[in-house]
């Protein structure tokens, strides 16, 4: 794909596709590449500036607002877009009944100052720094530290680090203030993207390019909204970037070198040391044990094998000292006198194979117990030395030009010295007169508050980029936001307070509007949004009672569905190549916790458009598929909830509309209530007949005296609910 990629670029560049040089980037006449300024607010009677840009687009159609949500949907919609968890049912009486002029503020700052909060807002900046916990690619190595950048945002969320601060920590903090604990882990930002690591020989100069290349475009996505990558092979074709200043801005990172910087002391380095060794004993003594029972076996298959190859092949492997041309024979057939674990498991014996599982259980479990690495910060450091860097011609890390020194693109205002690292790079990019930065995060934050951004293409503002629905409104927005001091909360507050956020979205919509605003830009009405994996997921936890709301820690490894495990795997046995964690409760975490390992995905999240991290990810797409509903019918997550949430509504005086209660927030209708209980006869009767019948049936757990045939018919019931589109939609 990479190499695709380039070729494209170069041949663009060649003279059969020659353009146009890009035009003078003095003065900027795309708007992106002008500061903002803050825009008068339009007059009229709006409660805010967000409400009198909207409606001022609004009313020059004659339209207006639509009817402020209820209760029930505005706090479900705030719960799920501030800390990405349903309201309880508790929670949503008290809303309900609060009159109080301030309630649904109240509300707000309840829910920004919840830890949770700070673990929503995380998993949003997370796509877009294409976070992961392995390497990608073809080994797709593990990360075992790369998490604690991932507690790094959760908790820079939570404590509303001032925007300019959390860019410049993740930018450059493994050089402030001495590289303290914290700015070291932040700058884990610039290996957050894939690393192509392959066996065999690899150029180390290829390696090294190909680093560079994600670091200059994991900043530019994430940081100014600016696609630069094809500007790497040729000047860029649409935007003023020329190859020169691609180079010269990638000088920054020249002197930049990944590094695992310890943060244990020495006492816990050494402790670990002798934990460590100790564990890899035990391992190579009980390897070794089934190696000695596999041996003979393997021997025997793979002798076999070899009597049936030709004459010369068989020489050729007899032989003790092979000559060249024996050498190939035997490099040649290897694959093919190979013996598999399937081969072996056949033919071993009754008493081989009860003791070859009991050292792989034992082998597994020892796995499972592996001493907790010490800690390190997934981080980079620059090294000392003459910064090295060339404009390398057609982008090719082969053919190395003129060298350059750094230097910011010329199409943004620069000071007037001379940059050196990466701290000037940060500072240079959190002016206030830098027209991107902060309108890249003000869109950032309107699109998941509002279902798209102000500006639909938020990795790309460049001039093939979308242009923004309401220009002014964005340019005030990202004005206010520095003003305040670069302070996040504050704009969640504007935007979730105004009239605009609180538009109710089930609202018939006039055939005027349908036809000139098919997609909502103008926010006639609020957007309806479907949970993305991780929130559908964690909702399913919290609804049933399963949900551990422990914050912080290192990855957590669940259960594999059996046709994942088949998939990655080889042996279809506990080997330790995927330790489950031993404490469950690990287990019903919160998503952003999961193991991200880019090769492997839990199911009902790659169904429902977790992103491919290779890649940064400003929107998620999403997608409408068959395998969606069958999972959420089928897949163990939903299940599992279903037969929680069962127990925990089996005590409630009314199943029924406790059941309502927690999984849509409000009390059945009449008609819905009439139905369900009339399911729940239904299926309480039918499920009596099959345990009558000794047929196998699920059961929740539930009182003592409780009629197991009506337990099981509620988690049925409960299934039901978890599948109804109202759960897994937000009005």
């Amino acid at each position: 794909m990479r190499c695709g990629f380039f070729f494209v670029c170069c041949a663009l560049a060649s003279p059969l596709f020659a353009v146009a040089p890009p035009a003078s980037p003095s003065p900027p006449s795309h708007w992106a590449f002008v500061a903002p300024r803050r825009a008068t607010v339009p007059g009229g009677s709006a409660s805010s500036a967000i409400d009198a840009f909207v409606l001022a687009k609004l009313r020059a159609k004659g339209w207006t607002f639509a009817p402020e949500a209820d209760r029930r949907t505005l706090l479900r919609r705030l719960s799920f877009d501030l800390i990405g968890l349903p309201p309880t049912p508790e929670e949503i009486a008290a809303f309900e009944a609060d009159t109080q002029p301030d309630a649904y503020e109240r509300q707000v700052d309840r829910l920004l100052a919840s830890p949770h909060h700070g673990e929503r807002w995380a998993t949003h900046w997370l796509d877009v720094a294409r976070y992961a916990e392995s390497n990608g690619y073809e080994l797709d190595a593990e990360r075992p530290h790369a998490w604690r950048y991932r507690d790094w945002v959760v908790r820079a969320f939570n404590a509303n680090l001032p925007y300019d601060r959390f860019l410049t920590a993740q930018v450059a903090g493994d050089l402030l203030d001495g590289g303290d604990s914290e700015g070291r882990i932040a700058a884990g930002f610039h290996r957050c993207g894939p690393i192509h690591q392959v066996g065999g020989n690899v150029d180390p100069r290829e390696i090294r390019d190909e680093l560079l290349t994600e670091m200059v475009s994991g900043f530019t996505g994430a940081f100014l909204g600016l696609t630069v990558r094809c500007a790497k092979c040729h000047d860029h074709k649409f935007d003023p970037i020329s190859q020169e200043e691609y180079f010269q801005f990638e000088a920054f990172f020249a002197r930049t070198k990944t590094a695992e910087v310890p943060l244990a002391t020495s006492a816990e380095r050494v402790a670990h040391a002798r934990a460590q060794a100790a564990y890899q004993a035990e391992r190579t003594a009980l390897k070794l044990q089934i190696e000695q029972i596999d041996g003979p076996y393997r021997a025997q298959l793979r002798e076999a094998k070899i009597a049936k190859l030709p004459p010369e092949v068989r020489a050729a492997f007899a032989a003790k000292e092979r000559s060249a041309a024996q050498k190939k024979l035997v490099d040649d057939y290897g694959s093919v006198v190979k013996v598999t674990w399937e081969e072996v498991l056949p033919v071993l014996t009754p008493e081989d194979r009860e003791r070859r599982v009991g050292l792989r259980a034992k082998l597994y479990e020892l796995t499972r117990r592996a001493p907790v690495p010490a800690a390190q910060a997934w981080t980079v450091s620059d090294s000392a030395g003459e910064r090295k860097a060339a404009i390398l011609k057609r982008g090719d890390y082969k053919r190395p030009g003129r060298e350059v020194s750094p230097g910011y693109l010329s199409l943004f205002p620069r000071p007037a010295q001379a940059p050196q690292d990466r701290r000037d790079l940060a500072a240079w990019f959190t002016r206030r007169d830098h027209p991107l930065t902060a309108r890249v995060m003000v869109n950032r934050l309107w699109q998941h508050h509002f279902g798209q951004g102000l500006v639909r293409t938020p990795n790309d503002f460049g001039t093939k980029g979308d242009p923004p629905s309401h220009p002014e409104l964005l340019d005030w927005l990202a004005v206010e936001f520095m003003e305040s001091g670069w302070d996040i909360k504050h704009l969640h507050r504007l935007m979730v307070l105004s009239q605009a956020y609180r538009q109710a979205s089930n609202v018939p919509v006039p055939r005027e509007v349908q036809v000139q605003d098919p997609g909502n830009r103008l926010l006639s009405r609020m957007n309806r949004r479907r949970l993305e994996g991780e929130a559908l997921r964690d909702a399913l936890l919290a609804v049933s009672g399963q949900l551990t709301p422990w914050l912080h820690g290192p990855m957590v490894r669940v259960p594999l569905e059996p046709e994942v495990y088949d998939l990655i795997f080889t042996e279809d046995e506990p080997d330790g190549l995927w330790p489950v964690d031993l404490d469950e409760r690990q287990h019903t975490r919160r998503s952003l916790y999961l193991f991200a390992k880019r090769n492997v995905r839990q199911p009902i999240l790659e169904a429902f458009d977790q992103p491919d991290t290779l890649h940064s990810c400003p929107v998620r797409p999403v997608s409408t598929f068959a395998p969606q509903a069958l999972i959420l019918l089928n897949g163990p997550q939903t299940n599992q909830a279903a037969l929680a949430l069962a127990s925990r509504i089996a005590t409630a005086t009314d199943p029924v509309d406790r059941l309502y209660r927690l999984t849509l927030g409000r009390a059945p209708t009449a008609r819905e209530a009439t139905t369900a209980k009339a399911f729940l006869a239904e299926q309480t009767a039918l499920l009596r007949d099959e345990l009558r019948a000794r047929k196998p049936i699920r059961l929740p757990a539930g009182p003592a005296d409780a009629d197991p045939a009506h337990l099981a018919a509620l988690a049925d019931l409960s299934l039901a609910m978890l599948n109804r589109s109202a759960f897994v939609v937000v009005d």
